[in-house]
């Protein structure tokens, strides 16, 4: 795996870490243009970022990975838990509840560690008329975050809209993949860095093409105008960017290209 990768926004230090990637089937992503599609491959590889935050006094992860939850489907993915469990950690922060960012609490990870995660991610997830509500090829998942969100929810910390979590982190809205994702900004010294979590999926489509539907999008409509409204303010600031999966170390900013968008990396 490559060596983690750190950058500075102001007094913050963030650090990059390689969680593998995915390789998904291009059926994932529904209303492509030909054009798109035929130079899609298939599959389409999905980078896995996760991010350490320090700032002030505290050391704040951002998801922690799939850990072991997913090995078995997509074998090439956990591969930083081991780094990751052993980073001396104040604070998680879960951009949603997908297995691919709740899965390192499997086997006891971060073990007492608060958890902040937004109020309606949480409620959605742990509902416990969710599993009888969805269709059975989905129960599996539903129940498989229902068993993971078990182990640490003594310890849920709970945030309604754009909560400020001090220390220069606030939890920005960003719906639609799951109903209460969020992002992450990093801001100091004049300085800022948008945490986009699943906002946006893949360097290759989510760009180009926003409206692109993707398979694990909740609410396809809402995720889709959510991609076109954060990547029309990040072309127009200039605020970079960071995204779970895109290519390692998924940094970067975006400029506006005609109608669409392109991402450029730091």
């Amino acid at each position: 795996m490559p060596n983690p990768h750190s950058m500075t926004i102001g007094q913050i230090e963030l650090t990059v870490f390689d969680d593998g990637h995915f390789d998904l089937p291009v059926a994932y992503f529904s209303g492509l243009s030909d054009d798109l599609a035929a130079r899609l491959s298939d599959p389409v590889t999905i980078g896995a970022n996760l991010w350490l935050v320090k700032t002030g006094d505290r050391r704040v992860l951002i998801d922690t990975g799939s850990g072991q939850a997913l090995k078995e489907r997509f074998p090439e993915t956990g591969m930083s838990f081991e780094t990751i469990s052993g980073e001396p950690i104040t604070d998680i922060v879960l951009t949603h509840m997908h297995a691919d960012h709740i899965g390192g609490f499997l086997g006891g990870g971060f073990a007492g560690v608060p958890v902040h995660v937004a109020k309606s991610e949480w409620e959605f997830w742990t509902n416990p008329d969710l599993p009888a509500a969805v269709p059975a090829d989905q129960r599996p998942m539903i129940e498989a975050i229902q068993t993971i969100a078990g182990t640490f929810a003594d310890r849920v910390v709970l945030h309604d809209g754009a909560a400020d979590l001090g220390n220069g982190l606030t939890l920005v809205p960003l719906p639609g993949h799951t109903p209460g994702h969020r992002g992450l900004r990093l801001a100091s010294d004049g300085q800022e860095l948008l945490i986009a979590g699943d906002a946006l999926i893949s360097a290759d489509v989510h760009f180009a093409e926003p409206n692109v539907g993707y398979a694990l999008d909740g609410d396809p409509t809402t995720a889709a105008a959510t991609r076109r409204a954060l990547l029309s303010e990040v072309a127009a600031s200039g605020v970079p960017i960071a995204v779970t999966h895109l290519p390692y170390p998924g940094l970067g900013r975006v400029e506006a290209e005609g109608d669409a968008w392109r991402f450029v990396p730091l």
